[in-house]
């Protein structure tokens, strides 16, 4: 008995390592990518993003940067090899902080493309109220489940002495459902804005339809990206041990900052372009 019990406890041990050693991974992986994307658009951000006038969308992509840098750095650095003194306190205090974080830089992101997509339907105030009152809904489901998070993380963040990293042995029930509301609202917006737009858009060769093209193409890539990360971490939290949970979330987040921030320099590069071509023309 105390055979088989002495085994099934370095079982345990085991597959624990092997849940910090992903964790670890992907939360290098996210920091990385974050910091090399950034770094190889530098030029065209400086060129095309800043010269750009303040306003809401330009505060929300750096704020929204920084907000990402900082958390997937943390994390980094808390699940990394650097040997950190932390308390189970920190641990209780990061992971909701972090939950919260990536709930407002989430909304960023999705404002963003939301803002972007209204300005392509500028004649079709139907669809613009019917987006902006389901990015409202959705979000303030996702704001309920992730008050209801919280509340239920309390007391079972902890410090792992033997991994030296935060850990939780149990998810609160409703936390899996947090991907669901933004997974309904992005799904919709993409379906309805191509639906849409694709039967408005002349396509000729003008500022018009290379500001179309350029968001066509991103936020294809966007929705199918996004949607798919949202789905791993979906599964993942229903049917993986808890020690994963937070594996994906970060990747996510690195993903979605990137995405919208190549968006935005995409589009004014399309219309500093476009004016340039126009202006030759002439």
């Amino acid at each position: 008995m105390s055979h088989v019990a002495a085994r099934s406890f370095n079982e345990q041990i085991v597959e624990s390592g092997n849940h910090v050693m992903l964790t670890r991974s992907f939360s290098a992986i996210a920091l990385v990518v974050f910091i090399y994307d950034t770094t190889i658009t530098f030029d065209d951000e400086v060129r095309f993003l800043w010269p750009k006038r303040w306003s809401t969308i330009k505060f929300c992509v750096y704020c929204n940067r920084l907000l990402s840098l900082g958390f997937l750095a943390l994390n980094a650095i808390q699940t990394g090899p650097i040997r950190l003194t932390l308390s189970n306190h920190f641990c209780s205090v990061f992971f909701p902080m972090s939950g919260w974080v990536a709930f407002v830089s989430f909304g960023m992101c999705n404002w963003i493309l939301l803002a972007r997509t209204n300005a392509l339907l500028n004649r079709m105030k139907f669809f613009q109220s019917f987006l902006f009152t389901l990015f409202v809904v959705t979000y303030a489901i996702t704001g309920g489940l992730v008050v209801d998070a919280t509340i239920g993380l309390q007391g079972k963040m902890f410090r792992s002495n033997m991994f030296n990293a935060c850990a939780t042995s149990q998810l609160p029930q409703l936390m899996p459902y947090l991907w669901i509301p933004p997974m309904t609202f992005e799904t919709t917006m993409f379906i309805l804005t191509v639906w849409r737009v694709h039967g408005n858009i002349n396509f000729t060769v003008s500022l018009g339809s290379d500001l179309w093209a350029v968001w066509f193409r991103d936020g294809v890539w966007y929705y199918l990206v996004i949607i798919l990360l949202r789905g791993i971490n979906l599964v993942s939290w229903l049917v993986l041990p808890a020690a994963y949970a937070f594996s994906g979330l970060f990747v996510l987040w690195a993903v979605m900052s990137i995405s919208v921030t190549r968006l935005q320099i995409n589009l004014s590069k399309s219309v500093d372009l476009g004016s340039r071509r126009q202006w030759n023309e002439m």
